[in-house]
């Protein structure tokens, strides 16, 4: 009996926030089941980090955007022309498929013309084969499945990310009985917990600030408003009792972050379950059971 092709696989590329930070990059998650690869998000340094993974820039043709905070789709320009070289590092061998809510037109126009530099100079150098440069943009404008292929199924869930940023969705992935959930950016949102049900692993992000920060930085309270507190978390893990909860784009904010002791303690106090902190380069085997293997144990041979 083949276990492996009934394994939904997760690598968590990208965990961090907009501020730079070498250990957390932007977000971005690489789905892989049966035959399908599919990136949820494309943040800063994701062609990086599938470096480290082993994987060639060139090793999905889709990608799934959540919304146009900077920070989770970034990157994509970086995957669209460095996966169009034909060299086994990278060699995506068509163009880019991205999907998003309203928008992604732009993003496709945009990354059209600002790669036309590189574009024209490796053309005629006759290296690649420009349309293979080019953004296939596909809108959605509702939640519900977006991809569907394969027995890979990704539904979108709208959720709550602050009055001006609309739509932004979560996303549920199914796959040979198997689901995960990853919360992207929202407060707390009942939504997203009725759709969460079920879930073997739910990836939610997290948001704290100390009375310190917010007295130094009065700016940090209206990023961290746009996302779910420590509490809120732990009462969306009480709410669907994942297998494994993780949590994610970890917004602690200086100057006085609050400790990740502190913030999982707050968790811990509205729920009792399994919970990890995410970094970036885990992969997460969901199969017979639940397995996280760190990036030390986990990179791929090149």
């Amino acid at each position: 009996m083949d276990l492996q092709k009934d394994i939904l696989r997760i690598t968590l590329l990208g965990t961090g926030i907009p501020n730079p930070d070498i250990n957390a990059f932007g977000t971005s998650t690489l789905i892989e089941a049966g035959d399908q690869k599919v990136m949820i998000d494309c943040g800063r340094g994701t062609v990086i980090r599938m470096s480290q993974m082993g994987f060639p820039v060139g090793h999905t043709d889709t990608v799934i955007l959540s919304h146009y905070h900077s920070d989770h789709y970034s990157g994509i320009f970086d995957l669209l022309m460095t996966g169009t070289i034909q060299q086994p590092f990278s060699n995506r061998g068509g163009p880019l498929h991205v999907y998003g809510p309203p928008g992604v037109e732009d993003i496709a126009e945009g990354a059209w013309i600002a790669s036309r530099p590189d574009r024209n100079i490796r053309v005629a150098d006759s290296e690649i084969d420009p349309e293979h440069m080019r953004i296939v943009p596909h809108s959605y404008e509702s939640e519900g499945v977006v991809f569907d292929r394969g027995g890979l199924r990704i539904i979108a869930i709208e959720v709550d990310h602050g009055d001006f940023i609309r739509p932004a969705y979560a996303f549920r992935v199914e796959y040979a009985g198997h689901v995960f959930v990853h919360s992207h950016d929202t407060r707390y949102n009942e939504n997203l917990i009725a759709q969460a049900q079920g879930a073997d692993v739910f990836v939610h992000e997290i948001a704290a600030g100390t009375p310190e920060t917010f007295a130094k930085n009065p700016k940090a309270k209206i990023a961290i408003d746009h996302h779910a507190t420590p509490e809120e978390v732990g009462r969306v893990f009480a709410q669907t009792r994942p297998k494994l909860g993780m949590l994610t784009h970890l917004a602690l904010l200086p100057p006085d972050p609050m400790p990740i002791t502190r913030m999982i303690g707050e968790v811990a106090a509205e729920y009792d379950g399994l919970v990890l902190v995410a970094e970036d380069l885990m992969t997460i085997e969901i199969g017979r059971n639940v397995s996280v293997i760190p990036f030390r144990h986990g990179c791929r041979p090149r």
